[in-house]
């Protein structure tokens, strides 16, 4: 007796489809600013200057500021993590990175990549920021701490601050 396609299709790629690994999430945060796109990119568009405006980083450098292929180093309250520039368009008012070592007690993620742009919105601006990035536990079986929640919340807790900072800093104080 013959077994159908379809069982026989089954019973090769099933545990295929049991033994996937983790989906990039995905974290897309942005904010309204009453200021002109040029404004904003003033304050953003350094690729190592991120500690000056954002209060969830303590210290930034960066060894070829704003050049493909820089490498900087963010200085969190709880470690250091490394990112590199992969393209950077100040006519387009964005860069795009992605990380270096990423260790999961400093921020719990095994790799991520990010978009920072600023974009006209009405009379003022919109600064947008992107992540993509996969949990630090890439087995089946995340440990606590470690699994896709605890990276979003991680990289959410570093973009928001930023986000909300640039825009009081600029309105508030009207300068970039």
């Amino acid at each position: 007796m013959k077994a159908p396609l379809s069982v026989l299709t089954f019973a090769l790629f099933a545990p295929l489809a049991m033994a996937h690994g983790p989906t990039p999430q995905k974290i897309d945060e942005s904010v309204v600013i009453a200021a002109p796109p040029a404004a904003v990119w003033a304050v953003v568009g350094d690729f190592a200057g991120i500690a000056k405006w954002n209060p969830a980083i303590k210290a930034s450098s960066a060894d070829r500021g704003n050049e493909a292929g820089s490498t900087r180093t963010l200085t969190l309250p709880t470690g250091t993590v490394t990112e590199q520039l992969d393209d950077y368009d100040a006519a387009a008012m964005s860069m795009n990175y992605r990380s270096g070592n990423a260790d999961p007690a400093v921020l719990p993620v095994s790799s991520y990549s990010g978009r920072l742009t600023v974009k006209a919105e009405g009379n003022g601006s919109k600064l947008m920021w992107q992540a993509r990035g996969y949990r630090a536990d890439t087995g089946n079986d995340p440990a606590a701490g470690m699994d896709d929640e605890s990276a979003v919340k991680a990289l959410r807790a570093l973009m928001r601050p930023g986000l909300d900072a640039v825009r009081t800093q600029i309105e508030a104080y009207g300068k970039p």
